[in-house]
């Protein structure tokens, strides 16, 4: 069955036409008819009520001497009415006083209605309940309850006329959208057919003819116009043609030629394309291996800054026993030895000897003080050798293989890379805040994540150094775990900032801030967290107003033994 869309194009407007009146038509019908059924209801509500109010009214004294024959025979004048089927009056104690019905099947409807007004019932039916008024009390109710006959009757009077009204008006649409829509089909008609023809016989001079200056005569100009631009194309097209036959064979002996010098030329890109990847990946290594020289300097620097402060308090324990006075000792001891056979004599009696107690006590005193200080800086310098121990240690720990998937605890990892660069906070007073959550052990390459830890660490160290005077400097460590597949480690510092425009620009290879940086460190981060299948981004307020560096990495807890 053929679509609406696929009828011709007469077909089309005629039942466009149809359907626009039909519409129109019937929409007004409903109107129509839908306001008389209102109008009629209303009249027939009016109606109602007031012969309900009258003959309430006549019954008033029917009710007062209590004579129901006299209401009967008043509501018996509903004979005149055919609409009414039942009536009943009702005492002022609700009691069936009176009634009437036109059919002798239909009882009275016990008890009397619960309120006064009027209801259309499911029924068809039209109940009224009207008070009964005497002296200013209620004395009791009248109830009429009317068919709805005449209603439907009309109703159906209505369709029939509708109907008809349609079928007569749809009848004449035809004729007329027959005759009126060939000013428009016949026109594009023409032109379709005469597309036909030029596309059949391929014969570009044929020409339409317009008839109008509407849009119809437009589209036939256009049309002409076109064809008048195809012929000429045409003739273009086959002196071009003549032309090429010609320079074909001109061509053929440069084309044999050029497929040789494409030949050699795609040879020499294949070889340049694998060149190409060849430095692409000398440059990923140079990268991973800046990022692991990065890490070996902030080791080797954290290393130097241990070796310095061992050197200070060697110096310092040195200059301290050259200074010490234990040569006023052994002089002490020297003329003590020299009077041995008269030391009491030469003690109570010599001026020297006399001095000497004191002078021994003090030397005592001053020893002792000199003892406490070489301790001292004896276990300082103890406590920074552990320390060198320990970065080193800790150094010695990572020194494996990259790529090797291993059980990782982030917290002790995020420990390790603090160690790594402890000295230098030590050395600018940087307080360390550790807000780690309880995350299991995870799966992961530790050499990677250690490398972009100690990155990223000292980055944070150096922007607190380098940044506005702080009050306190500090540097957060968190870890947290968003949903069940994703771990994200923060490194948060209050240094100098990041400009807006700098904080993608960071992460590419060779951009950097620093006066002596070589834009390796946060470059190479970046590709290790996208080979660890994370991501590392960075945000920040603003200069002046800190960083937040986040390494996002995939959650794979390590299987708990069983």
């Amino acid at each position: 069955m053929k679509s609406y869309k696929d009828f011709a194009i007469n077909t089309k407007l005629t039942l466009l036409v149809l359907l626009a009146g039909g519409v129109a038509l019937l929409m007004s019908c409903i109107a129509f008819v839908t306001n008389d059924m209102n109008m009629i209801r209303s009249s027939m509500v009016k109606q109602m009520s007031t012969l309900a109010d009258v003959l309430g009214a006549n019954s008033t004294a029917a009710l007062s001497f209590d004579d129901p024959n006299t209401a009967s025979e008043l509501l018996a004048s509903l004979q005149q009415q055919p609409a009414v089927e039942f009536a009943c009056i009702y005492d002022a104690s609700g009691h069936a006083f009176a009634s009437y019905h036109r059919l002798r099947s239909v009882s009275p409807p016990l008890p009397m209605p619960a309120q006064h007004g009027y209801e259309f019932t499911d029924e068809g039916y039209l109940d009224v309940a009207r008070p009964i008024d005497h002296a200013g009390q209620s004395i009791g109710t009248i109830y009429l309850h009317a068919s709805m006959d005449e209603l439907r009757d009309q109703m159906l009077r209505y369709v029939n006329i509708v109907a008809a009204v349609m079928i007569v008006s749809l009848g004449a649409s035809i004729l007329l959208s027959s005759r009126l829509q060939r000013v428009i089909s016949v026109p594009i008609l023409k032109l379709a057919d005469a597309a036909e023809r030029i596309s059949v016989e391929r014969d570009y001079a044929i020409r339409v003819t317009k008839s109008a200056n509407d849009e119809l005569g437009t589209l036939y100009d256009q049309f002409n116009a076109m064809l008048d631009q195809i012929q000429q194309g045409e003739a273009a097209v086959q002196q071009a043609h003549d032309e090429l036959e010609i320079k074909i064979e001109q061509r053929t002996a440069q084309l044999s030629r050029a497929n040789t010098e494409l030949s050699r030329e795609i040879s020499e890109r294949l070889r340049a394309e694998l060149e190409l990847e060849a430095v692409h990946q000398q440059l990923m290594t140079s990268a991973r291996r800046a990022g692991m020289a990065e890490m070996a300097t902030g080791v080797l620097h954290n290393v130097g800054n241990v070796l310095n402060s061992i050197n200070v308090s060697a110096t310092l324990a040195s200059d301290r026993m050259r200074q010490s006075k234990v040569t006023d000792l052994i002089r002490a001891t020297q003329m003590i030895e020299s009077h041995a056979e008269d030391l009491g004599a030469f003690i109570t009696s010599d001026p020297k000897g006399k001095q000497l107690p004191g002078f021994l006590s003090l030397l005592a005193a001053h020893l002792a003080d000199e003892r406490a200080d070489v301790v001292k800086e004896l276990e300082l310098l103890s406590t920074k050798i552990n320390h060198v121990k320990t970065i080193v240690s800790t150094q010695q720990s990572y020194a494996g293989v990259l790529g090797v998937i291993e059980t990782v605890d982030i917290a002790t990892t995020l420990d390790d890379a603090l160690k790594l660069n402890s000295a230098s906070f030590d050395r600018h007073q940087i307080a360390v805040a550790r807000q780690y959550e309880d995350i299991p052990k995870v799966r992961l390459d530790k050499q990677k994540v250690l490398q972009i830890l100690v990155n990223l660490v000292k980055n944070a160290k150096d922007a607190i150094t380098d940044g506005p005077h702080q009050k306190e400097r500090k540097l957060t460590l968190r870890t947290t775990l968003s949903g069940e597949k994703s771990l994200q480690i923060y490194i948060i510092d209050n240094g100098m900032g990041i400009p807006p425009e700098n904080l993608t620009r960071i992460f590419s290879h060779g951009f950097t801030t620093k006066k002596k940086g070589h834009g390796f460190g946060l470059h190479s981060c970046a590709n290790a967290a996208s080979e660890l299948g994370g991501s590392l981004v960075a945000k920040s307020d603003g200069p002046g107003k800190g960083a937040t560096f986040i390494l996002e990495l995939p959650f794979e807890p390590a299987e708990v033994p069983a």
